[in-house]
C-alpha cells in the first residue's frame, strides 16, 4: 500500500507483506482506541507481525489518521502525532522518516496517546486554551523520548491563518479519508476494500479466525 515518505512512521510491518490492513482511526474516538488495544493485546496481531515470520510476510498495518470535527481537540491531537515524527526526523530529509528510531518514537507516542486519550476529550480540553493543550501534549511526547522544544516548534501556530508546520501533512490524511468516503471511526480496509466485518469489539479468538481465514496462507499456525 503506497505511503508518502513522511508517513513511513504509520506502517507496522513490511511493505512487502502480501496483505494490507488499513486502520482509519481518530485519536479521540474510544472505539478507535478499543480496536487498537485489540490489535495490540487481545488478538496480539501487532506482536505477531513483529515475531511470527508467517504473519510478518502476510500482513502489514497502515494507520490512517481521521480527525473527527465534532471533537474540538481532535485536530490538535492529530497534529501532535505528526509533530513527533517531524521533530525526530532530520530536517529536509524526507527519507529519514523511515529510520527505525523515528518510526519507533512515532508509534510509541501514538499508542500512548490512544491509551491516555481521555485526558484530551472534549470536557478537559474545553477548560484550557489550545496552546495549553499543546503544552500537555508536549509533556506526553517528552515522556516517550521526544525533545520537547522541537515538538512544540512542530505544532506552533504561524501567522494569520496558515496553521502549523504539520498542517499540510494532516490535510493529506483528511484528503485520503474523504476520497475513500470514510466517515466512521474506526474503519478497517483490507487490501483497499472496506471490511465491515471487523469490529472494535473483536476478541482474541475472533482476530485469530480473521487472520486464519483472510490473511495467512493455508496451513499456517499462530
Amino acid at each position: 500500500m503506497a505511503l508518502a515518505p513522511q508517513f513511513a512512521t504509520h506502517r507496522i510491518g513490511s511493505p512487502q507483506a502480501l496483505h494490507t490492513l488499513e486502520l482509519y482511526l481518530d485519536l479521540i474516538c474510544p472505539f478507535s482506541a478499543k480496536l487498537l488495544t485489540g490489535l495490540r493485546e487481545h488478538g496480539k496481531v501487532i506482536p505477531l507481525i513483529e515475531s511470527s515470520p508467517d504473519v510478518a510476510s502476510s500482513l502489514q498495518l497502515v494507520i490512517r489518521q481521521v480527525p473527527q470535527p465534532w471533537h474540538a481537540s481532535s485536530t490538535i491531537v492529530h497534529e501532535a502525532a505528526l509533530a513527533v515524527s517531524k521533530s525526530v526526523a532530520e530536517p529536509g530529509d524526507v527519507k529519514s522518516y523511515g529510520k527505525p528510531e523515528v518510526i519507533s518514537l512515532f508509534q510509541k507516542f501514538f499508542f500512548k496517546l490512544m491509551d491516555e486519550q481521555k485526558s484530551f476529550y472534549d470536557e478537559p480540553t474545553s477548560a484550557e486554551t489550545p496552546n495549553q493543550t499543546r503544552e500537555r501534549l508536549a509533556v506526553l511526547a517528552e515522556s516517550v523520548g521526544v525533545d520537547k522544544a522541537k515538538f512544540l516548534a512542530a505544532i506552533k501556530v504561524g501567522k494569520s491563518n496558515g496553521g502549523t508546520p504539520v498542517t499540510n501533512d494532516l490535510k493529506l490524511h483528511v484528503k485520503y479519508q474523504r476520497q475513500n468516503s470514510v466517515h466512521v471511526t474506526p474503519t478497517v480496509a483490507l487490501d483497499g476494500i472496506i471490511d465491515n466485518s471487523v469490529s472494535s469489539s473483536f476478541t482474541g479468538e475472533q482476530w485469530t479466525q480473521y487472520l486464519t481465514e483472510k490473511i495467512l496462507p493455508p496451513g499456517s499456525k499462530l
